[in-house]
């Protein structure tokens, strides 16, 4: 709706222009009516209206002087004026406030009609290109944000970032917000809803921020430092943003200060490696970065950052795989003198690593990658984790249909091999899977052990044999896989509670 306000002392010229758009235009809504030019000040302030229909001559003082004052507080407003006097002077003065429509009285319909048509369309433009200029400066901001992290060489140097943003001089720091769900893979659209809801509430917030693109779960954000406690920061954004994420929790890592905007990249590792903290932490929604987790950054173990990165990546569990990795990365990095050649090889290598446990899981996909082409350690993390990211994804698909299929394969023929000794290895190479990853799949899913299941097929198929007395006890343990019958009769009363004879007496 096009909001309007009609300025006239006359009540009859109000009434007249109201019947005009409200019989002729469905989007138009009288907002206010003002009967001198001091009222019209003073109901545009409270009511903010599109567009003015403002009488020129008026007590307190004229319409001319009434929309100086209006226009230096709404800029945006469009104002037609309305005058029984078709002076030359009266439009030189209206041209000087920006406005081009004038209505002579008495107006026709369709002149009325007609101007009021010129402003709208007028608005509609500005407003499409207010939104656009929103996009465009969304865009430059997270292009921003990416910049500073990868360390890019970009066509914009510093001077191109001040014509669209705030940057000159900036003293700051970094935060990443990161979305825990319990949904394993939620929706695209979901995903969406998080961000917007964390951009309106930073916006909503006094702090003078960045917003950078979401990736994964996390959102990367430059935040002016100010007279604030970084803390502060975090609790103010978790309290007002928490509110409204019903099927998430949001949680923050915050990076030491920076005055150079060149440093933000290590701010930025600093609240990774904040966030990361917060997870260990039950309970905990944020954590600044401080001068005590510096020194444990430099005891972290290489060796067990990888074995539990890779156990998450089995598990499909892609946050709390895109977690592990920024910490394993910061791990490889000091242990390479932040060399990058070094660097490169060791997270090669590591996707190497990768491609064998797939296969060991019955993925058998090449997820080698080379990382030559990038020049520092910031292009190598990122471009690692949308690849790693990737994986995760391929893993959490698989395991959610080719598992139950390949676990339903080895059950099937667990029942008809069971007279034999059948291995477990035996049973892993059959379905494609490495026998110790069978062994924890098979328990994983069905809540018992190979040995067990095996055990229990074995019995069920002898409870059967028993109630034909006509078949002895030799040849049923023979028949359902034991050579001493001993040893069947054994087993068969640790499970049972009862021996082979008393089940057969007891029962057939």
């Amino acid at each position: 709706m096009i909001k309007v306000m009609l300025v006239d002392d006359e009540a009859i010229e109000r009434e007249g222009i109201r019947m005009i758009l409200e019989r002729n235009r469905s989007n138009a809504e009288i907002i206010a009516e003002a009967k001198n030019g001091k009222e019209a000040v003073e109901l545009a302030t409270t009511h903010r209206p599109d567009i003015i229909l403002m009488d020129i001559k008026m007590p307190e003082f004229d319409g001319l002087v009434a929309i100086e004052q209006i226009l230096q507080t709404l800029p945006e407003t469009k104002c037609i004026m309305v005058s029984a006097f078709d002076t030359f002077q009266y439009a030189k003065r209206a041209m000087k406030f920006g406005i081009k429509e004038y209505l002579l009285k008495p107006s026709k319909v369709s002149e009325v009609l007609e101007a009021y048509d010129r402003m709208v369309a007028e608005l509609s433009e500005k407003n499409e290109l207010n939104e656009r200029l929103e996009q465009a400066s969304a865009l430059v901001e997270m292009e921003f944000i990416l910049t500073l992290m990868m360390d890019h060489v970009h066509e914009f140097n510093a001077e191109d970032w001040t014509k669209w943003l705030d940057v000159e001089n900036t003293k700051g720091f970094a935060a990443v917000f990161s979305f825990q769900s319990k949904v394993l893979r939620p929706a695209r659209e979901q995903k969406s809803n998080w961000y917007r809801t964390l951009k309106d509430g930073l916006t909503r917030l006094p702090y003078d921020v960045f917003v950078g693109p979401l990736t994964g779960y996390q959102v990367p954000v430059f935040v002016k430092y100010g007279d604030y406690r970084m803390d502060q920061f975090a609790r103010d954004v978790i309290q007002d943003i928490q509110r409204e994420l019903h099927d998430c929790q949001l949680c923050v890592g915050v990076g030491a200060v920076i005055t150079d905007l060149q440093d933000f990249s290590r701010s930025y590792q600093e609240a990774l490696y904040a966030l990361e903290q917060v997870q260990t932490h039950s309970g905990a929604k944020y954590q600044v970065y401080t001068e005590q987790m510096a020194e444990k950054r430099k005891e972290r173990i290489h060796f067990e950052e990888e074995k539990d990165l890779l156990e998450a990546i089995k598990k499909g569990d892609s946050q709390q795989g895109t977690l592990l990795f920024d910490g394993y990365f910061q791990s490889v990095q000091q242990n390479a003198s932040y060399q990058v050649q070094i660097i490169q090889k060791t997270i090669e290598n590591f996707f190497i690593i990768l491609t064998r446990m797939m296969k060991e899981l019955g993925l058998d996909r090449n997820i080698q990658m080379s990382f030559d082409q990038f020049e520092t350690a910031t292009q190598i993390r990122e471009a690692a984790k949308v690849h790693l990211q990737r994986v995760m994804m391929q893993i959490s698909e698989w395991r959610s249909t080719g598992v139950q299929g390949l676990l339903m394969q080895a059950k099937e023929y667990i029942e008809a091999h069971y007279q034999r000794n059948i291995t477990l290895e035996e049973v892993a190479e059959t379905v494609g899977l490495s026998s110790y990853y069978f062994s924890k799949l098979f328990k994983e899913h069905f809540q018992f052990t190979f040995v067990e299941y095996v055990t229990q097929t074995r019995l069920t198929k002898a409870k059967d044999l028993l109630l034909d007395e006509r078949v002895s006890l030799k040849e049923i343990a023979l028949t359902v896989g034991y050579k001493d019958p001993n040893y069947f009769s054994r087993v068969f009363k640790k499970e049972t509670g009862l021996s082979p004879s008393e089940y057969r007496k007891q029962y057939s």
